[in-house]
């Protein structure tokens, strides 16, 4: 039988481009079957960049001063001074409430003040044996009292002592570990180490004395001492913590280490406040001890009041009731505590004004920063003194305003199941900048200059490592996969390389 040719093929120009399209179709399956093409791949040039990773939050601003005023009790609102806007100084009266009653009860409290003064001026026979008794039962109470004032003093030193010297053992500890090279922080943390140990030298030499002894004298002169070598302490350590976060000892310094610095500090500085207090009970007890000396004294001394202690009594009554008046006084009228701006008032002259409600809102404008929420995903990588990029909606996400981190709140908050912690930061020469606004917060947590950096999507895991595809002959497609070692994730979805790849390399970042 005889194979019949297609008219089409008769023509041998028709062959010739029959020929032509098997040839590309052999070309293409060729190339298909080898992986891929030319143009089934996306690459680019390893390159250095300056790179920097960024947290993203979203807060508001917040003014550093924001206080809600009210009166302390409820009346008629007579006078409101200010309006929103106005700038205030501490101490300056805003708003007050019908004070008539409030008035006349001061005025009858005054009054009898002066009855009581007058009457004392009046006393002036002697007193008898029975209150010249009474006087002498007053002395040996008040003398009963410094003796135990004193003696609770002494538990104080002991106290105070044994607080002083633990932190001279954790500073040796800290010193033994960290500092023990002659470096300047070194040759810091010893001078303060040495603050501490003529500190605890001090207070053990006074303390042996004053128990030696029990004098008031040797027990005060140890409260003296105490107070020196206690201060010394505390700025001894508040210098030590510093150089921990100096230098290299930043990171070296364990956090544990450091907390227990900053605990050893509180606990001198709870001491210092329990000596300071001591110190000054015994004081009051040796001033009462004068004043019912004094009392005695003047009691046996003719001529003598009959009555005196009966009208220093009324005296102080009288008084009491005069402080009392003026109290009441005193909270029908709203009074600025600091200086700042008042944002918003809220009562009008004439209403029935409700006790401890907010009437005026004064906020300290010119001290801002603003708060925000981070996820539990980025807190990590946050650190006090970190860089701020700020926009702000009101202000348009042209206009850049800049500031620091100021600090973390360690204490979570749980929204929906999200796990968020609060920031503050600081807000650096921003003028128009209102308390409320949303602030749109890029956080600087790493930054490298002039390092070499691919595309995040060059990056392929695989048997826990890392690999680049590195193309050998963009022509042939040929490549292999070179192992790599990457740095920080920066912005814009490019990603440092510490080590595996060459600058000007052409690598893959992106194959069907």
């Amino acid at each position: 039988m005889k194979l019949k040719i297609p008219k089409f093929l008769r023509k041998k120009r028709n062959i010739w481009i029959v020929s032509i399209l098997a040839i590309v179709v052999i070309v293409m399956v060729y190339f298909y079957t080898r992986g891929g093409s030319p143009g089934s791949i996306q690459t680019a040039t390893v390159a250095k960049e300056n790179l920097e990773e960024t947290v993203l939050a979203t807060g508001q601003v917040v003014s550093g001063t924001d206080l809600d005023l009210g009166f302390q009790t409820g009346g008629i609102v007579r006078k409101v001074y200010v309006k929103a806007g106005d700038k205030v100084s501490a101490g300056q009266t805003l708003a007050f409430l019908d004070q008539s009653i409030a008035s006349a009860n001061l005025t009858s409290a005054k009054g009898a003040l002066a009855q009581a003064q007058a009457s004392y001026e009046k006393l002036l026979a002697g007193t008898t044996l029975e209150n010249i008794k009474i006087y002498e039962d007053a002395v040996d109470s008040a003398q009963h009292d410094l003796g135990g004032a004193y003696l609770s003093a002494l538990n104080t030193l002991d106290d105070a002592y044994a607080k002083i010297y633990n932190a001279l053992t954790k500073v040796s500890t800290l010193q033994s570990d960290y500092f023990y090279l002659l470096d300047q922080q070194g040759v810091r943390v010893a001078s303060s180490k040495d603050k501490l140990n003529t500190g605890v030298s001090n207070i053990k030499n006074y303390l042996d004395i004053a128990k030696g002894g029990y004098s008031n004298t040797d027990i005060d002169n140890a409260l003296a001492q105490a107070l020196v070598s206690l201060n010394n302490a505390s700025s001894a350590l508040g210098a030590i913590r510093e150089v921990c976060d100096e230098g290299v000892y930043y990171s070296r310094v364990s956090a544990t280490d450091k907390t227990a610095i900053d605990t050893q500090r509180t606990n001198i500085n709870a001491a210092l406040t329990s000596v300071t207090d001591a110190k000054q009970s015994a004081a009051s007890y040796k001033i009462a001890l004068q004043k019912a000396q004094h009392q005695l004294d003047l009691q046996k001394a003719p001529p003598t009041p009959a009555d005196l202690d009966s009208a220093e009594a009324q005296i102080i009554s009288a008084q009491g009731q005069v402080d009392s008046a003026l109290a009441a006084l005193n909270n029908l009228i709203i009074v600025a505590p600091s200086s700042g701006t008042i944002t918003e008032v809220d009562v009008k002259v004439g209403e029935q004004a409700t006790a401890m409600a907010k009437a005026i809102v004064l906020q300290d404008i010119s001290n801002l920063h603003a708060e925000a929420s981070v996820s539990e995903a980025n807190i990590a990588s946050l650190a006090v003194g970190q860089n701020i990029d700020y926009t702000f909606d009101a202000l348009g996400p042209d206009e850049h305003f800049f500031g620091t981190v100021l600090s973390i709140n360690p204490a979570s908050t749980v929204i929906s199941g999200v796990v968020d912690y609060e920031i503050k930061g600081s807000i650096e020469d921003a003028p128009n900048i209102k308390p409320g606004m949303t602030a749109n917060m890029s956080i600087l947590i790493a930054k490298k200059e002039n390092a070499l950096s691919v595309p995040s999507t060059a990056v392929i895991n695989k048997n826990n490592k890392k690999y680049v595809r590195v193309v050998d002959d963009l022509k042939k497609f040929t490549y292999h996969e070179a192992e790599v070692q990457t740095g920080i994730q920066a912005d814009g979805g490019v990603i440092e390389i510490l080590s595996g790849l060459n600058e000007g390399q052409t690598i893959i970042t992106f194959m069907k």
